[in-house]
């Protein structure tokens, strides 16, 4: 049984050293991707990890209910999350007043009485596929880290809606 083995091993031992096949002993004999070529197609069927998610307009999900519960605990993660992305434009209390808001065109209120009417799909997909001048968040959060944010909104909206809108900033109040 063992001579068997043997031969059989040493006869695929030659087969496998003949010179029309000659093992890749470098890395230029190696087959690779060349560089810049495009990703591969996703195969038919298969769902990436964090599940699909292909939405293209914010007016896409007006009906979606939020697959995670909107509580305090989804709101204080949403609160920090509102400190790294969103502060710069729509400012500390999310009125609209951050310092992105001086130099190009302002952010909204997210506590104006308009905002405070949207569903929570609506603003979920202002996340995901951006607004007028919002870009998109879907690279850089997850589709939980969105939902938190809605639930930080939503508690900063209970605080109180107003039909006002922030003067630019470096304005006077009340100038024309």
């Amino acid at each position: 049984m063992t001579a068997r083995w043997l031969l059989a091993s040493g006869l695929l031992a030659l087969i496998g050293c003949r010179d029309d096949r000659l093992w890749p002993a470098s890395m230029e004999q190696q087959p690779a991707l060349r560089a810049l070529a495009e990703a591969r197609p996703v195969p038919a069927g298969a769902v990436p990890i964090g599940g699909v998610e292909v939405l293209f307009d914010r007016e896409d999900d007006t009906d979606l209910a939020p697959p995670y519960p909107l509580d305090e605990a989804a709101s204080q993660r949403g609160r920090a999350l509102f400190a790294i992305h969103c502060v710069a434009c729509h400012g500390p209390d999310a009125r609209g007043d951050g310092p992105v808001s001086a130099k190009f065109p302002p952010a909204p209120n997210l506590r104006h009485t308009s905002i405070c009417k949207r569903t929570d799909g609506f603003l979920y997909g202002t996340l995901t596929a951006g607004g007028r001048a919002m870009p998109t968040m879907r690279e850089g959060t997850t589709s939980r880290d969105r939902w938190d944010l809605v639930a930080f909104v939503r508690t900063l909206q209970r605080e109180g809606c107003t039909g006002e809108t922030p003067a630019p900033s470096g304005s006077a109040a009340g100038a024309p």
